[in-house]
């Protein structure tokens, strides 16, 4: 009984871990195999990441519609701006997600339901446990949104000189995203995907370029992007040139992560500190200091009766 009991366990750990990991693996793979080969062509716009057809997917996707189904008010609001956020922004996405959440809450409440505690503290471990695996996929999904955010952060500065250039070259702001899109759907995926959908909100939707530039920037979280959009609303509702707000902006934003690299850097030594006190400071003070010790070891004994 207790063998089934552990084979149990370790297969509920197990399947909680994958069903974890698989959006983490996911992703990976699908920014590195740029580099190994080049990406396909898309056909239409690219709403979102199309989620990969597996069992493990299949399953939770239908347990998460059931869940959603059931009690819709489980999905809150700051889920679904996370999701956006992360590009994750499909049904069969909100779904997988609520079904891993739904998945490791069953499997952690199994555990403590097979575990030897008593009753009230089984259901006190089992509400707290619960609440703790609801509440982890949020963590995982904010720090998905937070790299994808730093990444168009990066990206951004390009882009933005690109539209410049084309903008000195006499190109309309439409032709000018249409343009970089296409020139930096290799060295600027994440952008370029979002001005892909831009450029599709423009033609099937009927939005102005600014407008749907400032829709960009809500749907990928990032205040750059918004700024960015206000200054280009004024530029054209007063007839000037894009390229000048689209120059402030470039210095700006490079200014932004300028400061940024520096904070960071100015960080690396206090993040420096405890791996040296841990890993260094015992490599020096022990040939140092060992035979000192050893001498006092030995000269002390006699006095407190541990030797002659």
């Amino acid at each position: 009984m207790e063998m089934m009991g552990a084979m149990m366990t370790f297969g509920a750990v197990l399947f909680g871990l994958l069903a974890l990991y698989l959006p983490i693996a996911q992703m990976n793979f699908d920014q590195y195999g740029v580099r190994v080969r080049p990406r396909k062509k898309v056909e239409g716009p690219s709403e979102a990441q199309k989620q990969k057809e597996s069992a493990i997917n299949n399953a939770l996707k239908s347990l998460g519609e059931a869940v959603l189904t059931t009690f819709p008010q489980v999905c809150d609001e700051r889920t679904k701006i996370l999701l956006i956020h992360a590009d994750y922004r499909t049904p069969a996405h909100l779904a997988t997600f609520i079904g891993i959440k739904t998945a490791m809450v069953a499997g952690i409440d199994i555990l403590c339901m097979f575990s030897g505690m008593d009753i009230l503290l089984k259901v006190a471990a089992m509400v707290g446990a619960a609440f703790v695996a609801w509440t982890m996929p949020n963590f995982f999904l904010a720090g998905r949104v937070k790299k994808r955010q730093d990444l168009i952060l990066l990206e951004l500065p390009t882009v933005i000189d690109l539209l410049i250039v084309c903008a000195q070259a006499g190109l309309g702001l439409l032709m000018c995203i249409d343009k970089v899109q296409k020139e930096t759907h290799d060295t600027c995926p994440n952008l370029s995907s979002e001005l892909e959908q831009l450029i599709h909100d423009v033609k099937v939707f009927a939005k102005s370029v600014p407008i749907a530039l400032k829709d960009m920037g809500e749907r990928c979280g990032v205040e750059d992007i918004t700024s960015m959009a206000s200054a280009l609303i004024s530029a054209e509702s007063k007839g000037s040139d894009i390229s000048y707000p689209l120059k402030q902006q470039a210095v700006a934003l490079r200014d932004k992560l300028k400061r940024k690299k520096e904070e960071e850097a100015s960080k690396t030594p206090v993040k420096m500190v405890p791996v040296i006190m841990l890993f260094v400071m015992p490599l020096i003070l022990c040939p140092m200091l060992g035979p000192a010790v050893i001498t006092i070891i030995q000269a002390l004994g006699p006095a407190f009766g541990g030797g002659k």
